[in-house]
């Protein structure tokens, strides 16, 4: 099953520029087995929280959350799903929220689901009480299995779907726009990148960049991101791009060099901590992002 849905995409994150050229997002769970078996794969979105010590939302979605895994597990998990508009008039509707919910960041896709999906209206999230730090009132969380169970906010609710699979990127406007911020970002890694565009052409992963937390002391973690490049010498993916007749950028891929390019990925990475704070107005213990001076 193959959906024709609409997204939108933080191009100007030079990682997310890379999977945007690259042409094929892949989601968490369609990753397979991690590389690293210390180290797991998370969502951009959950990611970008960690990155930007965004700790309201963080624990937000960590409520929003334990709520799925109570009543609702079947449905898809929005720390590590991705999202879209299956209606271009909802999807626009999307760019009230703003940060990255921009016409210009708003892309047509294919998206192939792995398994269910989950279809639910955003409002509920848009409009629920918080306090004036962001933070959900907790006083009357009921309507968060309102939204797992699918229901209407009102009578003009913004259904967003959220997967596990892959999508497609059509057309060339963000993906020329991703191009160019890897041109300027990462210069000597355009023939990886071609490489790994090359790839999801033949439907292989090689290439894909993926966020992943690990630990690394008893309270400490990192979040770093990593190219896949698990298939570098599988034989049949080698073949299908030795086969492969569409079109080839020859002037990135610079067969005259010795090894190829990689981005830098370092400048979006780093230490933290979480821990355990509690909550002035509930007294309960919430988790919570700290970064030091040399951290993310």
């Amino acid at each position: 099953m193959v959906l024709q849905a609409f997204g939108y995409l933080n191009v100007d994150h030079p990682v997310v520029a890379w999977g945007v050229y690259r042409g094929v997002l892949v989601s968490v769970e369609a990753i397979g087995s991690s590389p690293n078996q210390q180290a797991q794969p998370v969502s951009m979105m959950f990611a970008g929280m960690i990155q930007h010590q965004n700790n309201a939302r963080l624990q937000n979605e960590l409520l929003i959350e334990a709520v799925r895994v109570r009543r609702y597990a079947h449905q898809v998990s929005r720390l590590s799903g991705m999202y879209f508009f299956t209606d271009l008039a909802e999807a626009r509707a999307a760019e009230a929220w703003g940060g990255h919910f921009r016409a210009e960041n708003l892309a047509e896709l294919a998206v192939r689901p792995l398994g269910h999906t989950t279809r639910v209206d955003s409002n509920w999230i848009t409009y629920a009480p918080r306090d004036s730090t962001g933070r959900l009132d907790k006083q009357d969380l009921s309507w968060i299995d309102r939204y797992w169970g699918g229901e209407w906010y009102r009578e003009r609710p913004v259904w967003e779907t959220i997967v596990h699979g892959r999508a497609t990127v059509l057309g060339i406007r963000l993906r020329q726009r991703g191009y160019l911020i890897i041109v300027k970002q990462f210069p000597a890694a355009l023939d990886m990148l071609e490489v790994a565009r090359l790839a999801a052409e033949v439907d292989a992963d090689l290439g894909q960049a993926t966020a992943f937390i690990r630990r690394t002391t008893v309270d400490r973690y990192r979040l770093d991101y990593f190219l896949d490049m698990r298939e570098a010498e599988d034989p049949q993916i080698l073949e299908r791009l030795a086969t492969y007749r569409g079109p080839r950028n020859f002037r990135d891929l610079q067969f005259d060099k010795d090894v190829f390019g990689l981005p830098d990925f370092r400048p979006f990475s780093g230490e933290f901590t979480l821990s355990q704070v509690v909550d002035s107005k509930s007294g309960e213990a919430v988790p919570a992002v700290h970064r030091g001076d040399t951290d993310i």
